[in-house]
């Protein structure tokens, strides 16, 4: 069985197991057998593609070579993602933009100040529970003393800030739009942070999927209580840009890696 086909077998069992639970947002939101089915196999292929794929794609982050990693094609997902929605928008046909992707021009400052104090406190909360986690799993032997930072990370960390910026407006606006806007009213809050986190599982990191499970749990609470996504987008950039242009570097540079890190961060990327 390939990846792929054992992508769709894991979203195809994930999409079953939410209808048994009574989440069936292809029925509940569309009139007609044919838009239903649509639906339907809309949610399964991109459950497949985004969350799951990475699951079966754990540890291949580490196998990446540094010299053929194309910015374009990390932000596949993000594109696939966009698409997925606005089909989903169109095929219902009975809401307006705003409503469907949870954004409104009310209390935008407001909003933004939250945001904010969310983006900032959640990475400090992430922080202490990654580290404590990160302890934990040291004094049980669950971290080896020779891991090396994942190939990626390093492409990463040596990217120009313009190139760093692309990612982080990316991330908070189409991530946020998917995972809290369309996922956490149809799933909850709780298994859309579980499939949020599985959806970075490709990077081999397990202390790392603990961050990001945190991390969801914080901006969706935020996205629970006011019920607009302009808050958690701004969280959102918020810790990604502090993770991506202070921390990613300076944990690429300390981490006790091959000889070859240093040239990759000193070398230009695009």
């Amino acid at each position: 069985m390939t990846q792929l086909q054992l992508s769709v077998l894991l979203s195809l069992i994930c999409v079953a197991t939410l209808a048994l639970m009574g989440y069936r947002p292809y029925i509940d939101e569309f009139r007609g057998r044919t838009r239903q089915t649509v639906a339907a196999f809309l949610l399964i292929g991109i459950l497949a593609m985004v969350v799951f794929f990475p699951v079966t794609a754990f540890g291949e982050a580490e196998e990446i070579d540094l010299q053929t990693v194309w910015l374009p094609a990390l932000l596949a997902g993000h594109i696939v993602l966009v698409a997925f929605l606005l089909v989903w928008w169109r095929l219902r046909g009975d809401v307006s933009a705003g409503q469907f992707f949870h954004l409104s021009a009310a209390h935008v400052w407001d909003n933004l100040r939250r945001g904010l104090a969310t983006g900032a406190g959640g990475w400090l909360l992430t922080i202490m529970v990654t580290g404590v986690a990160t302890a934990f799993a040291g004094m049980s032997g669950g971290v080896g003393e020779t891991a090396e930072i994942p190939p990626v990370m390093v492409w990463l960390a040596a990217l120009p800030i313009s190139s760093k910026l692309i990612i982080v407006v990316a991330a908070m606006t189409v991530e946020e739009a998917f995972f809290r806007g369309f996922l956490q009213p149809r799933i909850g809050l709780f298994l859309s942070s579980v499939m949020f986190a599985l959806s970075h599982f490709s990077y081999g990191l397990p202390v790392m999927i603990i961050g990001v499970f945190t991390i969801s749990l914080i901006i969706g609470r935020i996205f629970a209580r006011s019920g607009d996504l302009l808050p958690c987008i701004i969280a959102h950039g918020v810790f990604d840009a502090v993770q991506l242009l202070v921390i990613l570097p300076l944990a690429v540079r300390m981490w006790p890696g091959p000889a070859g890190v240093v040239s990759v961060l000193s070398a230009p990327h695009w």
